[in-house]
């Protein structure tokens, strides 16, 4: 296994004389150190670069449909690679979607339960995997995955990752923020945080052409605050021109909700002002949609440098590039926000992956994956043994040379939380999707819903408790608690609460 030489991004920024990070201040902040043996051997590897937004619903994107937004970069690497049509954020959140993409483990053995629950530093992940391969590893932009938001993550929390520009989590610095040092310093940056992203990314891809590597790349965006986008993304979409969802007016699920919820004082104030702007302003839901793809064409645009910059320096044919998105946002859809739901915007991602040569190009994968799938995929890809996980390896669907490892997948909401729901979803509940069907019990309540997402894509259809679909919906709960119990999911909040709990630090 290789040693790197790490030097802070303080002293970084000082030499390039001054306190802002910039792009020409990367080169040679990681380097392997000199007699590196077995070097020439590990090139042929092919480098991952695996890129990801927040809160980037499928339906954004051209190539899933949306025919409003320009994302020419996203849909020329769909035309270029291969395209997955049902790729699921399980637990549609940042923290457990992340933990699970770093483990290939469910929450119930990664430890992240919910948001800000820190994961388990015991289990292999895909980077110590990949450096103990012979891979240098960097990660760049959001983390996540610590106990609390502060934004420092410490070096033996960083899961294998060697080269670091990141934070734990901040939504407020679009604009203008920083990233954190070795020591825990702040080093500040001007601009446009996925911007600013890009150029790190692009710096380490140049500086590392010769040697396999592993680049994680986490953009904020497009992630609320939606109003935060430079304007000259705004600018290249019409407010007039934008299409809201077809269940935009749909509210029996969310008045359903309301009916059984018994919110408190001050839940139900704030409810009661999200609900008055999702209920009876439709200008205010086009307004932060217009925010909302702005960010999304920004991210288009970055894109496109990166897939350049793969290009320019030779490395296009020998790099797996992966696009993704952590969970979804309602968006107004069912007149609700946010994500925590089963509903497909909250739900459903884009997966996007592109080796040219090696991945059929333009193809339309239907196999069902999840983000515990990703690492033993990539792995699978590069060569290398995956240690035991949860997630199946999805390479030969990938490749078109078999189906897909999943009849179902389990989906779920673990624990309450978030803000309320009119914003933000429901209480706990867990269910399956499958390539037809969305099936979701509420925790200490019962079957909440089924939808047919071929016969109706916009689930404007609740079949639940038909009579006529009563043997399909007892199939789809017995693969629920057959999913559940293979994922060690007790199905009973307060089990997970507690569990929860025993693990959180004394400190905290």
């Amino acid at each position: 296994m290789r040693k790197y030489t790490r030097r802070s991004f303080l002293s970084a920024a000082a030499k390039g004389g001054a306190l802002g990070l910039t792009a020409a201040a990367l080169p040679g902040l990681l380097r392997a150190e000199d007699g590196d043996a077995g070097a020439e051997a590990d090139r042929d590897r092919p480098n991952i670069v695996f890129v990801f937004g927040d809160q980037l619903r499928a339906q954004a994107l051209g190539c899933y449909g949306n025919d409003f937004v320009p994302t020419p970069n996203l849909d020329a690497m769909a035309a270029g690679g291969t395209v997955f049509d049902h790729a699921l954020s399980p637990w549609p959140v940042c923290s457990p979607y992340r933990a699970m993409l770093m483990t290939g483990r469910y929450p119930m053995v990664n430890g992240t339960v919910i948001n800000d629950v820190g994961m388990r530093g015991d289990l292999p992940t895909i980077a110590r995997v990949l450096r103990d391969g012979g891979y240098r590893t960097g990660y760049i932009g959001k983390w996540h995955l610590e106990w609390t938001r502060r934004p420092f993550v410490p070096p033996d929390r960083r899961m294998g990752f060697d080269y670091w520009a990141g934070h734990n989590v901040s939504h407020r610095q679009y604009l203008g923020g920083f990233y954190c040092s070795g020591s825990g310093e702040h080093v500040p940056f001007t601009g446009y945080e996925p911007e600013v992203q890009t150029n790190l990314a692009i710096d380490y891809i140049r500086s590392n052409a010769g040697h396999p590597f592993c680049l994680f790349l986490s953009w904020g965006p497009p992630h609320d605050p939606y109003n935060t986008v430079p304007q000259a993304y705004k600018d290249r979409i019409d407010p007039t021109k934008i299409k809201l969802r077809p269940n935009t007016s749909e509210r029996a699920i969310l008045d359903d909700l309301l009916a059984h919820d018994q919110p408190d004082e001050g839940t139900a104030a704030r409810r009661k002002n999200g609900r008055a702007v999702y209920d009876f302003d439709e200008r205010v839901i086009e307004e932060c949609l217009h925010g909302y793809y702005a960010h999304t064409i920004a991210l288009d645009d970055c894109m496109g440098r990166i897939r350049k910059a793969l290009r320019d320096s030779g490395q296009a044919d020998n790099t797996i590039l992966v696009f993704t998105s952590d969970h979804g946002d309602m968006l107004g859809a069912h007149r609700m926000a946010s994500k925590q739901s089963p509903l497909e915007e909250s739900l459903r991602i884009p997966l996007l992956i592109e080796r040219p040569g090696t991945i059929p190009a333009g193809r339309r994968c239907d196999s069902l994956i999840g983000p515990m799938d990703l690492m033993p995929t990539l792995l699978k890809l590069a060569g290398l043994d995956c240690p035991q996980v949860d997630g199946r390896s999805q390479a030969a669907a990938l490749m078109g040379q078999a189906a897909g490892p999943h009849d179902a997948m389990l989906i779920m909401k673990m624990l309450p939380g978030g803000i309320p729901y009119a914003f933000n979803a429901t209480p706990p509940w867990r269910g399956v999707r499958t390539q037809r069907y969305t099936y979701a019990w509420i925790v200490d309540r019962g079957p909440w819903l089924l939808f047919d997402n071929q016969r109706d894509p916009g689930q404007l259809d609740n079949l639940i408790d038909r009579p006529e679909y009563a043997d399909l919906q007892a199939k789809l709960h017995a693969r629920m608690r057959e999913l559940m119990a293979d994922a060690g999911d007790p199905g009973d909040t307060a089990a997970v609460e507690a569990f929860r709990e025993s693990r959180r630090p004394k400190d905290i």
